[in-house]
């Protein structure tokens, strides 16, 4: 019996439509339903209807039923008719079979309940408004029954054999309008119930695939992932979304857990008890693992769903991948560190320029006096010994300057083309670094100069001076080291970049040598790190680092030159150290044989000495008088512009601040506006500024730093008077 009611379902199933299609799918069950009943039990009214009709002999009815009958079972078995004709051939019929047996029978037969059926059927097979035409169709129908009834029109039924049922009752046509009255009311409510429910369910049903197109659009196109799990973990459901993050098809998680996918395991446990406790998670952040192996930052926001009962049964929630953000936060977090640190080097080397720039005025009389002293002494005379150790004291002190420069990016005052493997060897011959190594006796350096294009533009003086804070960081950094353990290895590379090395600068796209320093000592702490190149933050043998800025000077120096530092670190395996300067294609030009001491005498030519240092006046125009010069002092920039309307000078040396009045700049502007092609060099404390540079490109021919020597100044003054 279950074999025959499967058969029988089977046959009822629309061959081309899924339930996915709605009311159009259900109706089409109905209609196969209807055929299917028809056909079957409608065998069993058949066969005895004809029976009696034969018996009777009223062929017309059994014609009648015997050509519905084959109709059912063709409209049954011929699916691929449209829908349409088939659905309303059974109204039809339905409309058929009630007219003639109510003609035949009268409302005693099965004509009201066929002519009932009509609109109700065709209100569930075609929809409310052919259902409200059929109801039309059956109350016309009734009250045409009712004229002939009354007009005794049913006369011609008599030729067929059948006897009009009305003529043997009594008040007939009294009685069909309170048959017909009560019986159009019950149809009217039948079928307006029917196709009310009917109606109303097609529209909530396409409102609901209208919802699922919808959410099936936004669940298919979502970029954040969402999940449906038991609460186990397994997962129930999940948005294709997750194939492009997870590297999973969904297919091959769908059935597996969850919890399978966390790097921590206590990171898991931790959100599965923060979401029993409180059913739901909020913007919580773990770590998954895709197919791959990688991790993931996500944030996680889900919740417990609860059934009727208020039981918990399944996990829904969203999680979105936060990598990228995370990646933009820990860039925003180090380029903040960055600028802060650059602006704290800022800050120290406004302080350190203004410090050197008096320094160096101060120095000016410490080194130059004693050179022009001797200059009158024999060369055997005690006194001459006492003035080169002044004169030897004002020049380290003159460095200590430069480093203060240096820190406060002014020092680069040169951009020569220098060979940085050269560089590094000539520095390892020359007394600094063996007195690093007399330091340090059980360091062995080790040098590989790879770089095959070593050219950069720069300082030989400050790249050196970089080197060796470098070596002497390296060495103190291995002071424990066993004798003949302590190894520091120099090295030079070219390097080229295609995308930006992150390290401890960013380092941008380009073409680099990098010149490295290594040691196998103790590393640097991680907190240290952040302070290692403020200046005289230091953790070295204090009497032998020097003046505590060291690392402040590698700083500066790479900053002038327009590089990046890296330092890799690790704790009791060492530190290397990488400097990053642009390669330049320049090629290197035969070097200048320098000027003898003759070279800078004069020919009594008047030079006029521009500055507002009582001192730097006195000292620059002695220094001019002995090489034979005739010199003018003035202590301003206004003085010397109303002196020179009056008069000429062959050569203008030029202080750039001078403190009050105007600069060394406008002074310069202001002479030329009268006295066009008027020579001058610059001399300052400072290193070269926009100032200098914009008085360089008025027609200054030089640049002098403070404190000068003889030969400097008297080099410089030559070489601007030759100029045409």
């Amino acid at each position: 019996m279950k074999k025959i009611f499967q058969f029988l379902k089977q046959l009822t199933i629309p061959e081309h439509l899924t339930e996915q299609d709605g009311i159009a799918y259900w109706q089409e069950k109905v209609l196969l339903n209807i055929l299917l009943v028809t056909v079957v039990i409608g065998m069993f009214c058949y066969i005895p209807s004809c029976a009696l009709s034969i018996a009777e002999g009223i062929w017309i009815i059994a014609l009648v039923d015997t050509l519905i009958y084959i109709s059912l079972i063709y409209l049954f078995f011929k699916k691929k008719l449209s829908y349409k004709l088939r659905a309303t051939s059974i109204p039809v019929i339905s409309y058929i079979l009630g007219i003639v047996l109510i003609l035949v029978l009268g409302p005693f037969g099965a004509g009201s309940v066929w002519l009932f059926c009509f609109p109700v059927i065709t209100g569930v097979l075609l929809g409310y408004k052919t259902a409200f035409k059929a109801l039309i169709i059956n109350a016309l129908t009734l009250t045409g029954l009712g004229f002939l009834i009354h007009f005794n029109s049913l006369d011609f039924l008599i030729v067929l054999n059948i006897s009009p049922w009305y003529l043997a009752s009594e008040n007939p046509l009294e009685k069909w309008i309170v048959v017909s009255l009560n019986f159009m009311l019950l149809n009217i409510l039948a079928t307006l119930s029917v196709t009310t429910i009917l109606d109303g369910l097609q529209k909530s049903m396409a409102s609901l695939s209208d919802s699922e197109k919808k959410y099936k659009r936004i669940f298919e196109n979502i970029q954040d992932i969402y999940f449906e799990t038991s609460l186990d973990g397994t997962i129930l459901e999940v948005s294709p979304s997750v194939e492009k993050i997870s590297q999973y098809l969904r297919e091959e998680l769908k059935g597996h857990s969850i919890l399978d996918l966390y790097e921590d395991i206590n990171q898991r446990d931790m959100t599965i008890k923060h979401l029993i406790a409180k059913g739901f998670v909020k913007d919580h952040e773990i770590r998954l693992i895709d197919k791959d192996g990688k991790a993931h930052y996500c944030s996680i926001n889900s919740r417990l769903l609860k059934n009727r009962e208020g039981t918990a049964e399944k996990i829904i929630g969203v999680l979105r991948d936060i990598s990228h953000q995370k990646i933009m936060e820990k860039e925003k977090t180090e380029l903040e560190e960055r600028l802060n640190r650059s602006s704290k080097m800022e800050a120290i080397g406004l302080l350190a320029g203004g410090v050197a720039h008096d320094l160096n005025n101060i120095l000016s009389g410490i080194i130059t006096y004693p050179e022009l002293l001797a200059m009158d002494l024999e060369e055997n005379d005690p006194m001459k010994k006492s003035l080169d150790i002044i004169q030897s004291s004002g020049n380290r002190a003159a460095q200590i300057v430069q480093d203060l420069l240096t820190l406060a990016r002014r020092g680069v005052i040169t951009k020569d083309l220098l060979n940085l493997n050269d560089l590094v060897i000539n520095f390892l011959e020359t007394p600094e670094y063996k007195k690093i190594l007399s330091f340090h006796p059980n360091i062995i350096v080790e040098k590989h100069m790879d770089a095959l294009t070593p050219y950069v533009k720069g300082s030989a003086v400050h790249l050196q001076k970089t080197l060796m804070n470098l070596i002497s960081n390296a060495a103190e950094a291995q002071l424990d080291a066993p004798l003949n353990e302590g190894t520091i290895c120099i090295k030079t590379e070219n390097r080229h970049l295609e995308k930006p090395v992150k390290g401890y600068d960013k380092v941008e796209p380009g073409t680099y040598i990098v010149l490295s320093v290594k040691d196998h000592g103790t590393g640097i702490d991680p907190e240290d790190l952040q302070r290692i190149f403020e200046p005289f933050f230091t953790k070295k043998v204090m009497g032998r680092s020097g003046t505590g800025l060291g690392m402040a000077v590698v700083w500066g120096a790479v900053q002038d030159h327009k590089g990046y530092i890296d330092i890799i670190s690790h704790p009791d395996i060492g530190t290397t150290f990488e400097l990053y300067f642009p390669v330049s294609s320049d090629q290197p030009m035969a070097e200048v044989q320098p000027f003898s001491m003759d070279a800078c005498k004069g020919n009594g030519e008047k030079i006029l000495i521009i500055d507002d240092i009582k001192e730097q006046r006195q000292i620059a125009a002695h220094t001019l008088e002995k090489l034979g010069y005739k010199a003018y002092t003035i202590s301003s920039g206004e003085e010397a512009v109303e002196y020179l309307k009056d008069n000429s000078v062959d050569l203008l040396i030029l202080d750039m601040i001078m403190e009050p009045g105007i600069n060394g700049l406008e002074t310069y502007r202001q002479i030329l506006e009268f006295k066009p092609g008027q020579k001058a060099i610059i001399a300052s404390g400072f290193s070269k500024t926009i100032q200098v540079k914009q008085t360089l490109e008025l027609g200054a021919g030089h640049y002098l730093n403070k404190p000068y020597t003889v030969e400097k100044l008297g080099l410089a003054v030559k070489k601007e008077l030759e100029k045409r």
